[in-house]
């Protein structure tokens, strides 16, 4: 069974809020007056607030106790009229200013991949399935596989964990993961590669795979979920020199995603959090399995708790396109016409390599018997005939699997990938980006291709 959306904030504030620090002296405020302010008694730091806004939900930056005093810091929270609207959660924060947010990020990539140990070389990212879980390399180990390895990559907000409980959701996702990692299968060794996801751009992440996969004599095979196939991509793009033999692209915004545009990162954390909701109540009501909700909700919590003063969460001011820069690992994904990363990336990328790129994808269009899904998706899709919605929380303008762009995950640079090189799951109300592991097409698409 699902766990309960309202218990997945909780948990995530459990894990950020104790990054804050404990003690914050209160101004020497009447508590009626407080209370007439706005301010939350029992604690004056800051924080980030997440509220149900007309059934969506929405992060608010919250000042500390002692600026909301102020007539300026009134107006910007009462600006969103937070108080007036049901509280999901509050987590107290540190605040970071401009140059303490690279800092907060990387604890944040941290929080949410404890492998990544702060000051390990990031070579030290790539692990090894030794049947139990993902397990350090010894010194030497790689320079002695002959035959094929598989290399598995993460998404944002991710780690390598994910691929083992995503195929173990269902009965035959774990015979799938139990064929490619058993001794004496088709493949020599099984690989993950834990790296950061949003301090760092993925051609920082692609180079730091390359290092650490520098003495494999091995054939290689690569198979990335979302970001992580950015994070393949700029890998072959670097590194010509490795035997790749194949690459597998899950529902990668291989030409971005509306959800990382510079002028939209604000509306992407509220989005984030609405789809985390939703999803999370749907699988509930439905008995499903939804490994992948507890990163998501933690990774836009984090994000929020560290960019909350920075862009003013909730406030009713202008956002300049620079913001989003703060977080490179998202800057990268952004799906924008003068995207400068994305260009270098594909020019010089393609057939040329040698490489087998192929990708699968689909959209994502709940049924209008799931309500909060299915509001939410009218509300941040433009689509023909929902003119009603348009501009209101408007992300894609085009069909999206929840977190990316459909047509963007067949699109390098200007080629765009076709049959039998791309495997479109059309339209769908059951699989979308954070489940693609359980679509039995899926399945079956990896196991034609890994053998």
């Amino acid at each position: 069974m699902s766990t309960a959306p309202q218990h997945l904030w909780a948990r995530a504030r459990a894990e950020l809020a104790a990054e804050a620090p404990a003690t914050v002296d209160a101004p020497r405020v009447g508590i009626q007056q407080r209370r007439r302010r706005g301010f939350e008694t029992g604690d004056a730091r800051a924080a980030v607030r997440l509220v149900r806004d007309d059934g969506l939900l929405r992060w608010v930056y919250e000042p500390p106790a002692q600026r909301r005093v102020s007539e300026a810091g009134r107006r910007s929270w009462r600006a969103f009229g937070a108080e007036t609207r049901e509280t999901v959660e509050r987590i107290p924060v540190r605040e970071l200013g401009l140059n303490q947010v690279t800092a907060g990020l990387q604890s944040l990539d941290r929080r949410l991949n404890p492998a990544l140990k702060a000051g390990a070389p990031p070579t030290e990212g790539l692990r090894r399935w030794d049947g139990q879980g993902w397990a350090p390399l010894q010194a030497g180990w790689l320079a002695g596989l002959k035959g094929r390895v598989l290399v598995l990559v993460h998404g944002t907000f991710s780690k390598s964990d994910m691929y083992a409980t995503e195929f173990k959701a269902s009965a035959d996702g774990e015979t799938l993961f139990d064929r490619l990692t058993r001794a004496g299968g088709h493949y020599a060794a099984v690989l993950a590669f834990d790296h950061p996801t949003l301090s760092v751009a993925p051609w920082l992440n692609a180079l730091a795979l390359r290092d650490a996969l520098t003495d494999c004599p091995a054939e290689l095979d690569f198979v990335g979920h979302s970001r992580g196939g950015l994070v393949i991509s700029w890998l072959l793009r670097l590194a010509p020199a490795l035997r790749a033999r194949q690459a597998l692209f899950v529902g990668s915004p291989l030409a971005g995603t509306s959800l990382a545009a510079p002028d939209k990162i604000r509306q992407a954390l509220d989005t984030l959090a609405s789809v985390a909701d939703a999803v999370g109540e749907a699988a509930q009501r439905a008995g499903r399995l939804m490994p992948g909700l507890e990163p998501l909700t933690l990774g836009v919590a984090g994000l929020a708790c560290v960019l909350g003063k920075v862009l003013q969460l909730g406030a009713n001011t202008p956002l300049a396109d620079a913001t989003v820069a703060l977080v490179p690992g998202l800057l990268a994904q952004g799906r924008v016409g003068n995207n400068l990363e994305l260009d270098q990336l594909w020019p010089l990328q393609g057939a040329a390599s040698g490489v087998d790129v192929r990708a699968i994808g689909g959209s994502f269009m709940p049924s209008e018997v799931n309500a909060p899904l299915w509001k939410l998706w009218k509300r941040m899709t433009n689509l023909k005939g929902q003119a009603m919605y348009y501009g209101a929380d408007l992300i894609f303008d085009q069909p999206n699997d929840l977190v990316v762009d459909s047509q963007s995950m067949n699109q390098l640079g200007k080629t765009v990938l076709v049959a039998p090189q791309w495997e479109d799951l059309g339209v769908s109300a059951e699989t979308h980006h954070t489940n693609y592991f359980q679509d039995q097409r899926v399945l079956n698409w990896l196991d034609r291709r890994l053998r």
